[in-house]
């Protein structure tokens, strides 16, 4: 009996010898694999993983024909992937001589801390056309088809099409504020345009702002972004300047704009040329905004541009931008930021969409059914 309870005592004592040293092997080597960037599942790519170790630095810790057999036997299921138990296995190296171990720890530990870590990854480096950036592209021929459906027939009446105009009014698109009633209208207007100088100015704004964004945030995102602006800019239009008919992706495109604000707030530490993009963004806003200015306030001049839809949608870009684009490293003031925007952006939209409703007496025009 003695005998047997020693013997159960010294396998106790080695389990727990045993599950220290598996503790020890944790702490030391977890954030190191986390440094190879695994994926959601806890994996990384065998072939990420060669890469990594075929770095021309770190060619003085393991040959390169050794390291197509240390994988091989890493990887247990034969998938392609390394998890972490695999990558534990390679660290204590069963697998291969004992005097090697030393070696392979080495060039692991060397490979981990030459990768970008995962939670410091840069912004250029998420540039990725898979999956494509189309929405963009898509909308832009959308919005050139239907200013040709109306213009063609013009063009062939009238002659010739003015940069500014003819603007079809008529049209089932237009956002017209005497039919707030049909309420696709607060979405199509963005499709009509008045003039090749709207139509040429807006695709390329949109193009030239919206396919990077698009690259690094997916369509998705963007295309939210994009009809949240216009939405925005319609709604705020209608409120401020009731009688006013409305066209354009002018609401969009100012979306896009403060949606690079949006990401640049996200994604500061990790963007390369944070300064430069916060710099440009003051500088195209700031001109707009003081010309908009000197045109109706003090030159009290009367244009055809929607100053009010411009607005709209740029708030509606930054707050929705905040919301839904990439944020590459959360930090906890930011979930503060994300709370915030959202609950005003809301109370803006019901604000908006209220005071259209309430439809009040002598505010708006009076509308036609027929």
């Amino acid at each position: 009996m003695s005998y047997k309870r020693d013997y159960e005592t010294s396998r106790r004592g080695a389990k727990k010898q045993q599950d220290i040293r598996l503790q020890d092997l944790h702490r030391d080597w977890y954030h190191v694999f986390e440094r190879f960037k695994p994926n959601r599942n806890g994996e990384v790519k065998l072939s990420d993983m060669r890469r990594y170790l075929s770095m021309p630095e770190l060619r003085t810790y393991i040959p390169e024909d050794a390291i197509d057999t240390m994988l091989r036997l890493a990887d247990k299921d034969q998938n392609g992937m390394i998890n972490y138990d695999e990558f534990l296995d390679m660290v204590v190296g069963y697998d291969y001589m004992a005097s090697d171990r030393p070696i392979v720890r080495s060039a692991l530990r060397a490979a981990a801390y030459t990768v970008v870590p995962r939670n410091e990854r840069r912004y250029l480096a998420e540039y990725s056309c898979c999956p494509p950036p189309l929405f963009m592209i898509l909308i832009s021929f959308v919005e050139l088809g239907v200013f040709l459906y109306y213009t063609v027939p013009l063009v062939q009446d009238k002659g010739l099409i003015g940069l500014s105009g003819p603007v079809p009014f008529d049209s089932i698109l237009i956002y017209d504020p005497y039919r707030r009633y049909e309420a696709w209208r607060f979405v199509s207007y963005m499709l009509v345009h008045a003039g090749l100088t709207h139509i040429i100015f807006n695709i390329i704004m949109q193009l030239v702002l919206g396919v990077p964004l698009e690259m690094v945030h997916r369509w998705w995102r963007i295309m939210i972004v994009y009809l949240a602006g216009v939405v925005a800019g319609s709604l705020a239009t209608s409120v401020t300047d009731p009688n006013v008919f409305l066209c354009g992706a002018s609401g969009g495109v100012y979306a896009l704009i403060t949606a690079h604000l949006a990401s640049v707030i996200l994604n500061w530490k990790e963007m390369e040329f944070a300064w430069f993009r916060l710099i440009a963004f003051i500088i195209l806003t700031g001109t707009d905004v003081g010309v908009a200015v000197y045109d109706r306030v003090i030159l009290d001049k009367q244009t055809k541009v929607g100053y009010m839809a411009h607005l709209g949608g740029a708030v509606a870009g930054l707050l929705i931008g905040i919301n839904v684009l990439r944020n590459l490293r959360r930090r906890r003031w930011e979930k503060v930021v994300w709370w915030c925007s959202l609950t005003l952006y809301l109370l803006l939209m019901v604000a908006g969409i209220v005071w259209n409703v309430l439809s009040i007496e002598g505010y708006f025009p009076k509308p036609r059914y027929n």
